[in-house]
């Protein structure tokens, strides 16, 4: 689950999440775990604007798929995402699969965009840009994501890698937040609009994943 509490300006994130590896592939999932905490607290405990955000992240390893809960955010290993991309998530959901052949990259802390990237599409923020083009604005975006200015595109956390590449900022500078996405994540989550379970049937004795 993701939880949100506000205190003035003061933002707190927490956030319960299950890890889990059905790839066909063994990965240390502790130093997985170790790398996304630590990936995540580097972006999501700053100050945006007017906004002092914070993020406690608190995770479990499962063993088995039956473990899942239909109520925590699920990390999934898997063995292929369309596009071969690093990761993918469900909008607005609770479920981030990681690619395989990514997570080296990832737990070596090589590649410490993807896990924050793919967060903030749980937390209900679209890529600014529209898809495929530059210097654009995502048509399909939230009003306040359209509010963006093009240098914040740029340099945003959830512009895609290829936009930042093309701007010849590179990916460790193309972490930004900022207070239009700070509001919409109050929005969303104000609004009940996050925390929903795409990715699990949920039975008496046993939960089964959707692919």
């Amino acid at each position: 689950m993701i939880f949100l509490s506000k205190n003035n300006n003061t933002i707190s994130l927490r956030l319960h999440v299950d890890l889990l590896n059905t790839s066909s592939r063994q990965f240390d999932l502790a130093v997985l775990k170790r790398a996304i905490i630590s990936q995540l607290a580097a972006v999501y405990h700053a100050s945006i604007g007017k906004y002092s955000l914070d993020i406690d992240t608190n995770i479990h390893i499962l063993q088995r798929e039956a473990q899942c809960s239909p109520k925590t955010i699920l990390f999934q290993v898997v063995d292929t995402i369309s596009g071969d991309n690093p990761a993918e998530a469900d909008f607005k959901g609770l479920r981030i699969k990681l690619n395989k052949n990514a997570l080296e990259e990832i737990m070596a802390n090589r590649n410490t965009r993807t896990i924050p990237h793919e967060l903030g599409h749980l937390l209900g923020w679209d890529h600014p840009h529209a898809r495929g083009t530059y210097e654009s604005v995502n048509p399909e975006a939230h009003p306040l994501e359209k509010q963006l200015t093009e240098d914040q595109r740029k340099h945003n956390l959830m512009s895609q890698g290829w936009y930042a590449q093309k701007a010849l900022i590179p990916l460790d500078k193309a972490m930004q937040l900022t207070e239009k996405q700070i509001e919409l994540l109050l929005l969303n989550y104000g609004s009940g609009q996050l925390n929903r379970n795409f990715h699990l049937k949920y039975f008496l004795f046993w939960s089964r994943l959707i692919p």
